[in-house]
C-alpha cells in the first residue's frame, strides 16, 4: 500500500509521539508505594543499584589501610647526633682538662685527681642527657677510640628505629586492630604525594607500632644492668619517624571510591517491577532509568522519523523539477514546429500564385503583410509561453525548496518542544492534562488560519495530543469529558 505524503507523515508522527505515555509509565510511583501492575523494559538498560553500591562502597572504604606518614632517615639522623655528641663531649673534655693541668698533655695518671673529678663535674652540666662520662673518660684519658664503642651502642638503636616509632599511642586516632599502611615521605611535615600514596607499602600489623617511651625501654633492656647509664644514654635520642595522616586516608578512600558503582541490567522484555511489590530505591532508580531510556529512544526515532520525511520531500523536488523541465523541453519543440509551418505555408502559397499567373502587385503586399503579422504572432507566443514557463520552474523549485526548510525547521522546533516536555515529567498528572488540552487549543485556532497541507499536518498534531491526553486522563482514572 503506497501512502500519499501528509498521510505518511501523521502515521510517523503517531507512531513517534505515541511512545510517550508508554516510557513514562510507573514513573510516578514513590518511594514506598506498591505497583499497582507489572512493568516490563521495553528497552536493554543498565542502572545503578542505590543499595548495593552503597554496600561495595563500604567493602572498598575498608580495604583502604590507614595511611601513616614515615621517614626512614629518622634512624639516621639519631644515629648522627650521638656520634656528634660523644666527638664534641670528648674535644671539650681534653681541652678542659688540659687547661686545668696547667697546658700539660693529660695522661692516665691523670685519672681520679682533682682537676679531673672537677672538669668531669663541669662537663656534665653542659652536656646533660646523661652522657656516661665514667664510661667514656678513661678511654678519652688513655687515648682509645670510641669507634668500637660506639658501634655497640648504636646497634639497638638502629634495630629499634627501623619500625615505625610514634609519639604516642594514646589518642593517635589510629583504628584498634587493624593493619596500617606506611608511605615514605623526607619529611613528617610534608602530606604525601598521589603517586606515594599509590606506591604504598604493605600493611603494617598494628602491634608492631611502638611509641617512643616503649622504643625507650627496648633499647635500655638491651644494655646488662652495670650499664644502666649508658643504656638510657643511648635511648634518649629515639626519636618518633611516623605519624598518623587521616587526610590522605580519606583521600586514598575517594580515589579508590571513585566510579565504584553496582548496576543493575535490564534486557527488552524482562520485569522491572512487579505488581505488588513495594517500591524500594532500587526499584525507584531502575523505574527512572527505564523512562529515560524510553525517552532518549523516542526521541531517536522521531528524529529519524522527520529526516526520513525530509528525504521524501528532497526526492519529491528532484523529481517535480526533472518533469518541469521535461515539459518545457516538449513545449519548446512544439514552438519549433509552430514556427516554421506558417513559412511553409506562405512559400506555397506563393508558387501556387506565380504557377496561376497572378504576380502583380497587390497579392505581394498582401503576402508581405500575412507574413509579417504570422512573424509577429509567433514571436508573441514564444516570448509569452517562455517567460511562464520560468516563472513556474522557478515558482515550483522555490515552493518545494521552502517546503523543505519548513519541514527541516519543524522537525527541529518539535525535538525543542518534546526535550522541554522531558524536563517536566515529572509534574503532576492534573498538569499535564490542562497542558494537553492548551495544546490542542493552540492547535485549532492555528488549523483554522492554514492552507490545506498545513491543515493536514496540524491534524496529525491535534489527532497525537488528543491521544496523549485520553491516556493521562485513563492513568488518572478521570475518564473522558
Amino acid at each position: 500500500m503506497v501512502f500519499p505524503r501528509p498521510a505518511l507523515s501523521r502515521l510517523l508522527l503517531l507512531a513517534c509521539l505515541g511512545l510517550a505515555p508508554a516510557a513514562s509509565r510507573g514513573a510516578d510511583y514513590q518511594l514506598g508505594e506498591v505497583a499497582r501492575e507489572d512493568i516490563v523494559a521495553p528497552v536493554a538498560f543498565r542502572v545503578v543499584n542505590p543499595e548495593a553500591t552503597a554496600a561495595l562502597r563500604q567493602r572498598v572504604a575498608q580495604e583502604v589501610r590507614f595511611v601513616l606518614r614515615h621517614t626512614p632517615e629518622a634512624a639516621a639522623e639519631a644515629e648522627r647526633e650521638l656520634r656528634t655528641r660523644v666527638e664534641t663531649a670528648r674535644t671539650r673534655f681534653r681541652e678542659l682538662l688540659t687547661a686545668a693541668l696547667g697546658g700539660r698533655t693529660p695522661r692516665a695518671a691523670d685519672a681520679g685527681t682533682m682537676p679531673y673529678s672537677r672538669v668531669l663535674s663541669r662537663l656534665a652540666r653542659e652536656e646533660g642527657r646523661g652522657l656516661p662520662l665514667d664510661t667514656l673518660a678513661p678511654r678519652w684519658l688513655g687515648g682509645e677510640a670510641d669507634e668500637t664503642l660506639l658501634a655497640e651502642w648504636l646497634r639497638p638503636l638502629r634495630d629499634v628505629m627501623a619500625q615505625p616509632i610514634l609519639a604516642s599511642r594514646v589518642d593517635d586516632g589510629l583504628p584498634s586492630g587493624q593493619p596500617v599502611r606506611l608511605v615514605t615521605v623526607r619529611s613528617l611535615d610534608q602530606a604525601p604525594t598521589p603517586a606515594a600514596l599509590d606506591q604504598a607499602g604493605p600493611p603494617v600489623a598494628a602491634s608492631s607500632l611502638l611509641s617512643v617511651t616503649r622504643a625507650r625501654r627496648l633499647i635500655e633492656s638491651h644494655f646488662p644492668a652495670d650499664q644502666i647509664e649508658v643504656g638510657r644514654y643511648v635511648a634518649s635520642h629515639v626519636r618518633f619517624n611516623a605519624v598518623p595522616d587521616p587526610e590522605a586516608t580519606e583521600a586514598l578512600r575517594a580515589r579508590r571510591m571513585e566510579g565504584v558503582t553496582a548496576n543493575d541490567s535490564f534486557e527488552a522484555g524482562q520485569l522491572v517491577v512487579r505488581r505488588g511489590q513495594r517500591i524500594d530505591r532500587a526499584a525507584l532508580a531502575a523505574l527512572a532509568a527505564m523512562r529515560e531510556k524510553s525517552v532518549i529512544g523516542t526521541l531517536q526515532s522521531k528524529l529519524a522519523a522527520e529526516q526520513s520525511v525530509a528525504g521524501r520531500i528532497t526526492q519529491q523536488t528532484y523529481w517535480i523539477a526533472g518533469g518541469l523541465l521535461g515539459v518545457g523541453a516538449i513545449l519548446a519543440l512544439i514552438l519549433w514546429r509552430l514556427r516554421g509551418r506558417p513559412s511553409t505555408a506562405l512559400v506555397t502559397a506563393e508558387g501556387a500564385n506565380l504557377a496561376g499567373g497572378a504576380g502583380d502587385g497587390v497579392w505581394r503586399d498582401r503576402a508581405l503583410i500575412a507574413e509579417g503579422k504570422a512573424e509577429r504572432a509567433q514571436q508573441a507566443i514564444r516570448s509569452g509561453v517562455m517567460g511562464w514557463m520560468r516563472e513556474r520552474i522557478f515558482q515550483n523549485l522555490f515552493r518545494q525548496r521552502e517546503r523543505l526548510l519548513t519541514a527541516q525547521e519543524k522537525a527541529e522546533q518539535e525535538m525543542r518542544e518534546l526535550e522541554q516536555r522531558l524536563g517536566q515529567l515529572q509534574a503532576p498528572l492534573q498538569d499535564r492534562i490542562r497542558a494537553y488540552e492548551r495544546r490542542i487549543e493552540e492547535l485549532e485556532r492555528e488549523l483554522a488560519d492554514k492552507g490545506e497541507e498545513n491543515r493536514q499536518l496540524i491534524g496529525a498534531r491535534i489527532d497525537v495530543a488528543r491521544q496523549q491526553l485520553r491516556m493521562e486522563r485513563e492513568r488518572g482514572g478521570f475518564g473522558a469529558n
